[in-house]
């Protein structure tokens, strides 16, 4: 994520990155709402990068007199990529500066020392760069999954509502029956209602539940992909190559995640059966009419199969 020259630690700005820091310029208050704006203008009274749009709400909503110049003049306010120390090591809190070949593993300084045996231990700056074009792969790989964590989140409120609006229409397949038997009816409808409502609060707090875990892996993929972003356009080599390196571990996860949930993928079907015994109604009782849900699997490359997943009776 860019961060305006106010913001930025000593250590980032005067790092030992080759090439020295990299100058983004993307406006501040659109970054905060993790949104990628170039900007266009800089507040000399505030030392803000700002869009077009957000210098106007600038101007009407913070206090006191600003004075604005165009973005491309500045030159002595450095923005670099905030990591948000992704690009620390886990162990030590250090810059990682190194990545063991033998362990597949990012190193900061005390790590390298500990992995100085090692053959293959290289300085980012020799080897980071050509993680870039990666990075970017991976970026769209990451768009693609937050996509189908959408289309699953919708998928869960699509069921959920559709079973919620079989409930309310369970009642209208008895209807017809209503008048000559309406006293077996009340109690069959009451029964049914109560059953099918047993399996649908079954059946959505399974659904919240998926819904809740999806919820959660795409609220990670939108918090880092515009810090991905940022590294890709403007992230010194050794931040694309730690970042690419974060975002290879991300992606597996999110695989393993889906795997998980597409072994567990069906569908809920309600519907009522009746009886063939209509003309002994009476001496059935309320057993006249039965509950029938089905779970329908549903498979990315094969036919849906419906499975049986109880029947109740009265």
């Amino acid at each position: 994520m860019a961060t305006g020259g106010e913001n930025i630690r000593n250590e980032d700005i005067c790092s030992d990155i080759v090439g020295g820091c990299v100058t983004l310029r993307s406006c501040i208050p659109c970054i905060k709402d993790n949104t990628s704006t170039y900007a266009t203008q800089f507040c000399t009274i505030c030392s803000e990068f700002l869009c077009d749009d957000c210098k106007r709400g600038h101007s009407r909503f913070k206090p006191g007199k600003h004075s604005f110049i165009i973005a491309e003049d500045v030159i002595k306010v450095p923005v670099v990529v905030d990591m948000m120390d992704i690009d620390k090591c886990e162990e030590h809190k250090k810059k990682i500066k190194f990545f063991c070949k033998d362990h597949s593993l990012l190193c900061c300084s005390t790590c390298a020392f500990i992995h100085r045996a090692c053959i293959n231990v290289d300085e980012l700056a020799k080897i980071a760069e050509e993680k870039r074009e990666l990075l970017n792969d991976l970026k769209r790989d990451l768009i693609q999954a937050a996509g189908k964590k959408s289309d699953i989140i919708k998928d869960c409120i699509h069921m959920k509502l559709s079973l919620n609006e079989k409930l309310s229409e369970l009642p209208k397949d008895i209807e017809t029956l209503r008048e000559q038997i309406n006293t077996l009816f009340t109690k069959a409808t009451t029964y049914i209602n109560s059953q099918a409502k047993d399996v649908i609060d079954v059946e959505s707090k399974r659904l919240s539940e998926r819904q809740t875990s999806s919820v959660k892996v795409l609220q990670d993929i939108n918090d880092i992909i515009p810090i991905c972003s940022a590294v890709v356009d403007n992230g010194t080599p050794q931040q694309v190559f730690i970042f690419a390196r974060t975002i290879e571990r991300k992606l597996n996860d999110i695989k393993i995640h889906d795997d998980q949930l597409q072994n567990s993928h069906f569908t809920l079907q309600l519907s009522l059966t009746f009886t063939e015994e209509i003309s002994t109604l009476l001496k059935i009782g309320s057993d006249f009419v039965q509950l029938k849900s089905l779970r329908i699997e549903k498979k990315s490359d094969a036919d849906d199969k419906r499975k049986p997943c109880s029947h109740h009776g009265m």
